[in-house]
């Protein structure tokens, strides 16, 4: 473990980088293009972001678990399966959206459309799997560097006003699509190739269904809560909305540099010393938890102060919205870390996935029916809700593991 703290650190940078550019670019945004025009971004972004979780499918997380195994014939296919079953995953994406669009007055027009499937491709496709796996964080905090920089730089120079906000989309998806594209072929120089046959890539998808349920639940969760404000609300509540969640998944995801660093690692401590890989896991969750609790309790009490900093004081009115957003934090804060380094360390994905199945099928149903009178802080509390009641069904789980690695 003596480059840990280094690991960590450069993850730390990778993802702050990774939320910096955003953060910083969207105040400028919603003062550029206007309400309206914002409310179009967010929700083509939002919608994007929805049809990434689906291409992605959990293929990420089951590829680095199979890749720290070091089995050379596994990690051969591994590329290939990942390749092809999220290629399988973006035609199906695009079919769906058409359909939905078909009949859901969802995204504008055809520009739209093409522009929320390019956010899907870019960040579906992503190759941070690969750093993860080669425990490589130096290299994707310079890839996020690049990435956050270039996006940064190009809407400063380009995006001048509402007509702009198409524009502004593509200039957030452009250096992510190149930065996908170098890191796959990164790993296919680190791991090989071998073609995976039709059998092998339906057993993948079976598979990354399971890691998928428990990945790709929470974000769809996060995407809805725009989507549903778009269809059922205002554009001003979409806005306010939008604004607050970059916040607090930028707060969420900042629990992503430990999952990176401590995913491998975990999974070889628990082969060797399940006891000592339980206590760690502990120690982790509990120190997490702590943390985000006493920062969200923080930041609510400045709320009324930060909101109107970062998105401009036209945009006053939303920080009752985003305090009641940081509610979730500690929450869904903690499930990520308990859900990524624990139980998929202890094999417990069946679980989690059927957890996340009831939990976003009822968020659907709840903010459908909250979105049109409740507004943004109707989703927000009810999303505050199911997360703590989901933390608490995944603490039962883990300590009843531990109760089961204690036994003789």
């Amino acid at each position: 473990m003596p480059r840990l703290g280094s690991h960590l650190a450069f993850a730390s940078i990778s993802q702050l980088l990774r939320y910096a550019a955003p953060l910083l670019v969207y105040p400028y945004l919603t003062r550029t293009l206007g309400i309206d025009a914002m409310g179009y971004f967010s929700t083509v972004m939002a919608v994007g972001l929805m049809c990434s979780v689906f291409v992605e499918f959990g293929y990420g997380l089951m590829s680095v678990r199979e890749l720290a195994s070091g089995d050379r014939h596994v990690t051969g296919a591994v590329l290939s399966e990942l390749w092809l079953g999220r290629s399988v995953m973006f035609l199906l994406v695009a079919a769906g959206l058409a359909i939905i669009c078909h009949y859901v007055d969802l995204l504008a027009d055809s520009s739209a459309y093409v522009a929320a499937l390019a956010i899907g491709l870019a960040y579906g496709f992503s190759a941070s799997w690969y750093y993860i796996a080669a425990e490589r964080p130096r290299a994707l905090a310079g890839i996020d560097l690049s990435c956050s920089l270039t996006s940064f730089a190009l809407i400063l120079a380009l995006v001048r006003g509402p007509a702009d906000a198409l524009l502004a989309l593509w200039l957030f998806v452009i250096p992510l699509l190149a930065a996908a594209l170098y890191g796959h072929l990164l790993a296919r120089r680190r791991y090989g190739f071998r073609l995976t046959s039709p059998s092998a890539l339906l057993a993948s998808l079976a598979l990354s269904l399971r890691f998928f349920f428990f990945t790709g639940f929470p974000s769809l969760t996060n995407r809805w809560s725009v989507v549903a404000l778009a269809i059922w609300s205002d554009p001003l509540q979409v806005v306010y909305f939008a604004a607050g969640e970059k916040l607090t998944t930028a707060a969420i995801n900042t629990t992503v540099p430990l999952t990176r660093v401590l995913l491998p690692r975990i999974g070889r401590l628990m082969a060797g010393d399940p006891g000592a890989a339980y206590r760690d896991i502990r120690r982790y969750v509990i120190g997490i938890g702590g943390f985000y609790l006493c920062a969200s309790a923080v930041t609510i009490a400045l709320a009324g102060i930060i909101y109107p900093i970062m998105f401009g004081a036209n945009l006053a009115e939303g920080s009752r919205i985003f305090a009641a957003q940081m509610l979730m934090v500690p929450f869904a804060a903690s499930s990520r870390v308990l859900v990524q380094v624990g139980l998929t360390s202890l094999r417990k994905e069946g679980f989690c996935a059927l957890v996340f199945i009831a939990s976003t099928l009822l968020y659907l149903l709840v903010s459908a029916l909250i979105a049109p009178t409740g507004g943004g802080i109707g989703i927000a509390l009810a999303r505050a809700a199911i997360e703590m009641i989901v933390l608490l069904l995944f603490v039962r789980a883990f300590i009843q593991a531990g109760h089961s690695q204690a036994r003789p």
